[in-house]
């Protein structure tokens, strides 16, 4: 008869609530041919995430292996309400066709947006309801099966069994009644020709008595059966590996009989196993029914072209072409008169941009211009989208951050090199005026969108958020997910939860565990894998760890577990900053689920997102945009700027790089002594150093020393390139001699000084390393040879170095040109560098650090820093304080030198607030415990206040609060804290109107007894009494 289809099989992405499953996508297919399948479904637990990987690798597999079917699927929890504390049933469903790819991606983004927590775990059930609405539409296209026995058909099957075994007719009445409902329901919403019913092949009884019974069930509704292993695991050689996988969460999860036999299986053990429950023919025709199912299967692919996203933007009619524009500047012309309305946009906004910055009549704008039109055109036409809607898009968009109150940074990686970028105020660096080359971003030699990156404030991101979806809906924007894997820590952490010996019947020692963890090295913040671990890895340098494997190998197969454990997915959570905008029906190109917090994300990564399709835009947040903004409203606030600028008016005028001031001493030497707290990308000591060291005196230079400060030496104890950089800058003949040193002869050095004068000899940047290697009369790499040349440096591909180092020698003009290109333009910056032009793009937001910190009272810029890292940021729209983070925020802000001083009950603000007059930052009264939102807006309406008693009589604070105040002290300049809190216990206890040996050794104790006559004979009774006590206890 042969093989057959198994319709139900995992992945790694089954782990993404619930760790379930040990199979990598690639291995399991790879699998489920070897042992002779004549297909396979991926069909994990509520899950799509892993049918783009799939669905690439299936195009490969087809080459070798056409008849073998690859289909997507999903194991469901399918109920009919989502009640808590009920039983989640499983159930499959199959994609035959793309249509129905569709459908399952809709069904599955209503379960996820629907999801709910129910016994301490994330439940994501999907209403038979809502799959009976939904495949209305999709009928015909979507296969439906029952599932393992977690499904309704298997549980009610062993539920009527246990019924019927002590002849509880009612309740097996009952269950059989479900039974034929949920038959009912199932075949009404498949058909009979897409619905199955789905034995597996074990030998545990729950399994053959359900096996026996779905016969019985299929005869009589007359509905096909199919086979399904349910695979967790790749065979039975691997089940001790998940059995510690599983038993690495603890708690009270079976493990044992069911996980038995859930792997793949041979078309033998099947049959083997089938035999328990079945006779030859029944198994034959079960085989058949599967590979029947397979037939209806097609293979589609789900890649597609990427979509820009559009909105909506002004109809600029088709214009008049200046003269001779149409044989100087062909593309602009076709643009204007173009019959696509993004284009008309973005050219007539660009001349319009140039216009009001009189930079209209410039012949090197308009030929920049032309240049960026022409390669967008080129590879908009490769890509079939069109490329001047991603900058439409953005503008719009970079509108709406600044009417939320947000900053947007200066700009960030190299989008600052388009000049197109920076007329539509997506940028704000000029790319002619700084030397930016616009083939940094995009070139005809990459068929790929560039990516524009910004800087937004993070207190304004939901806002953000909240604003776009009121104009594209709620799925209009979609947070890009990220899936966690196990590290290497991670892997052995959890393999020695998991493991069991005769010896570890509870796993091993935790100890031993984070010891055996410690002795995994890293690397620039990377740790090794286990395979370096154990056997080293030359072409990285890198030794095996003896005390690891000696370690290690005291545990007989606890190795094999790590090394199959590690890099497994085990979490989601949302990109850093990737966010994907949706046109209409987010269902053609994805699918959602939520984070464990509830954020919306895509259900695959970013990869497999624009594989789908998708564009993503990255809105970074740093804290960095949020100081600026509070700095500025406090500005505002006390009046030393405009109180009625906008945030964006406010900007432009004092920081927007255009304008700041590049040759101010007070600031650069500010930056240079640390007197500024918070300095963006120089506020680590690494920064600071550089900073001291390089002393910038210009943008160029900041930038040099961002750059400067993450690259290494080759030679421990050398000198390092900012060091060099020091040096050279202090007297660049320096370089001459060196060069001349190096054999370089006076032509040569003139050659290479545009490469290497302006960073004093020692270029720390990706571009100037890019330009010699592409400068003909050094090496005359073309553009695509020099970006592989990055990479391999950037990313210290030691098995591409020196075939690399080889080229670069055999390409340039002499044999000492290319040694010193090799030595000193290129190694210095192996295994990292950093772009001119993202540096550049982020020195321009230190300088307005700089500046906001040394042109107005620097308390301003203090107090912003501490109000954003303490958190209290949004305290008046009534976040709670994390007093752990206050009381961080204020130590280090005092370990600055700055004063923080106590609340004050007639001044103090919600949070931190600028003293101006005394030099110092008040302290906020949402920091104090037990004082809420509402009692504060109590207190600084009633204000002022001139007494305690004042106080009391116009607020009246409970006495945790009171207390509070006190203690924080608000009512310091009243009175001191001791008589303070004195005079308002006095206020408010019940008074005592005879004192008696119970409240008298108290008041003794306190010395709250007045030295008055008439207190002295009691006094001296008290004390007599006591001292009979002590002496006549006998």
């Amino acid at each position: 008869m042969g093989m057959y289809f198994n319709n139900h099989a995992h992945t790694e992405f089954s782990n993404l609530r619930l760790l379930d499953c040990i199979n990598k996508p690639e291995a399991l297919i790879d699998k489920a041919i070897e042992v002779g399948l004549t297909g396979i479904a991926i069909t994990d637990h509520e899950s799509l995430s892993a049918h783009m990987r799939v669905n690439k690798y299936a195009k490969k597999i087809r080459e070798q292996n056409p008849d073998f079917t690859i289909a997507l699927g999903n194991e469901i929890y399918l109920t009919d309400t989502r009640d808590l504390g009920q039983k989640y049933y499983h159930f499959i469903l199959i994609a035959k066709d793309k249509e129905g790819y569709r459908g399952l991606k809709e069904l599955s983004s209503i379960a996820w947006m629907n999801g709910y927590y129910d016994r301490r775990m994330e439940r994501v059930p999907l209403l038979k309801s809502e799959l009976k609405d939904v495949m209305q539409r999709f009928k015909g296209h979507i296969i439906g099966t029952t599932a393992c026995i977690g499904g309704e058909l298997g549980s009610s099957i062993l539920n009527l069994h246990n019924c019927e075994e002590i002849k509880d007719e009612i309740n097996a009445q009952r269950y059989h009644n479900q039974i034929v409902d949920f038959m009912t329901f199932c075949i009404d919403v498949f058909g009979k020709d897409d619905f199955y019913i789905e034995c597996a092949p074990a030998s545990y009884p729950d399994q053959i008595i359900a096996n026996k019974r779905m016969l019985s069930i299929s005869e009589d509704f007359n509905i096909n059966m199919c086979i399904g292993t349910d695979a967790h695991y790749l065979t039975k050689e691997d089940r001790y590996v998940h059995k510690a996988y599983l038993n690495s969460k603890g708690g009270e999860r079976e493990v044992d009989s069911f996980y038995e036999f859930t792997h793949l299986m041979d078309e033998q053990e099947t049959r083997e196993l089938l035999r328990l429950s079945y006779d030859e023919d029944v198994i034959d025709w079960i085989f058949k029914c599967s590979n029947e199912m397979k037939d209806k299967i097609e293979f589609y692919s789900l890649e597609r072209h990427q979509s820009i996203p559009e909105v909506e933007v002004t109809d600029y009619k088709k214009g008049f072409v200046p003269y001779q524009w149409e044989d100087k500047y062909p593309v602009l012309s076709s643009l204007i008169w173009s019959d696509n309305i993004q284009e008309r946009y973005w050219v007539n906004e660009c001349i319009i941009a140039l216009q009001k910055k009189g930079l209209f009549n410039d012949p090197r704008y308009l030929e920049r211009l032309e240049e960026e039109a022409r390669v967008k055109r080129v590879i908009g036409e490769k890509l079939g989208t069109c490329m001047f809607a991603y900058p439409n898009t953005l503008k719009h968009y970079v509108d709406l951050f600044w009417n939320c109150g947000s900053t947007v940074g200066a700009g960030r990686g190299s989008a600052c090199a388009a000049l197109n970028h920076y007329l539509l105020e997506i940028t704000q660096l000029d790319p002619i005026e700084w030397d930016l080359p616009f083939w940094r971003y995009i070139n005809d030699e990459r068929t790929e969108l560039g990516d524009i990156d910004l800087d937004l404030a993070p207190s304004k991101i939901q806002k953000i958020f909240a604003e776009i979806r009121k104009e594209r809906g709620e799925l209009g924007l979609v947070q890009v997910c990220t899936f966690g894997t196990e590290g290497t820590k991670s892997a052995i952490l959890t393999a020695c939860r998991g493991y069991r010996s005769e010896d570890y019947p509870d796993g091993i020692d935790v100890d031993m565990a984070q010891y055996m963890s410690s002795l995994i090295p890293q690397e620039r913040g990377f740790l090794w894998p286990i395979e370096d671990v154990v056997n080293g890895n030359p072409e990285k340098g890198r030794k095996p760890v003896t005390v690891f494997v000696n370690t290690v190998n005291q545990y007989p197969g606890l190795l094999d577990i790590i090394t199959r454990i590690q890099g497994l997915v085990n979490k989601r959570s949302s990109h850093a900053s990737g966010v994907i905008l949706f046109d209409q029906n987010i269902f053609d190109t994805a699918a959602v689920m939520r984070t464990p917090k509830g954020a919306l994300i895509t259900q695959w990564d970013l990869h497999d997102q624009e594989a789908a399709g998708s564009v993503k835009y990255d809105f970074l947040l740093t804290a960095v945009q949020d100081i600026i903004i509070q700095t500025i409203e406090l500005l505002q606030k006390d009046g030393a700027i405009e109180k009625d600028l906008t945030l964006r008016e406010v900007y432009n005028k004092y920081l927007h790089p255009s304008v700041l001031p590049q040759d101010d001493k007070k600031m650069w030497d500010a930056l240079a002594n640390g007197d500024v707290l918070g300095c963006f990308q120089f506020d680590s000591s690494v920064g600071a150093q550089a900073a001291k060291k390089i002393k910038p005196q210009n943008p160029h230079e900041m930038a040099d020393a961002n750059g400067l400060m993450r690259l290494m030496t080759a030679e421990k104890g050398a000198e390092t390139p900012m060091e060099k950089y020091v040096r050279f800058k202090n007297n660049i003949s320096l370089w001459y001699k060196e060069m001349d040193q190096q054999g370089l002869t006076k032509e040569e050095q003139k050659i290479l000084e545009p490469h290497f004068l302006r960073s004093y000899g020692v270029p720390p940047s990706q571009e100037q390393m890019m330009t010699m290697l592409q400068d003909p009369n050094i090496c005359g790499f073309t553009l695509a040879e020099a970006n592989t040349a990055r990479k391999i440096v950037g990313k210290k591909q030691m098995n591409k170095i020196p075939e690399l180092r080889e080229k670069v020698l055999n390409s340039a003009k002499s044999p000492a040109l290319g040694q010193y290109v090799w030595n000193y333009g290129i190694g210095p910056q192996m295994g990292y560098s950093f772009s001119i032009i993202h540096a550049l793009a982020y020195s321009f937001i230190g300088m307005q650090t700089l500046y906001l910190a040394t042109h107005f009272n620097p308390v301003y810029w203090n107090t912003a820093y501490l109000i954003v890292n303490s958190g209290a940021i949004n305290e008046e729209e009534g976040e709670q304080s994390d007093y752990t983070k206050i009381a961080k925020a204020i130590g280090e802000i005092r370990n600055a030198g700055i004063k923080v001083s106590l609340v004050d009950i007639n001044y103090s603000d919600f949070g931190f607030k600028p003293d101006v007059e005394n030099n110092q930052i008040l302290f906020g009264l949402k920091g104090l415990s037990n004082v809420n939102n509402d009692l504060i807006k109590t207190i600084v309406d009633n204000r002022p206040y001139v007494s305690l008693i004042d106080f009391l009589n116009k607020v009246h604070p409970n006495k945790q609060a009171m207390i509070s105040l006190i203690k924080g002290g608000g009512f310091d300049q009243f009175h001191p804290r001791m008589e303070a809190m004195i005079q308002y216990i006095w206020i408010t206890c019940d008074k005592k109107k005879r004192i008696t040996l119970q409240n008298l050794p108290g008041l003794m104790r306190y010395n709250l007894i007045p030295d008055e006559e008439r207190f002295i004979m009691p006094k001296r009774v008290y004390e007599f009494n006591r001292y009979l006590k002590a002496e006549c206890k006998d």
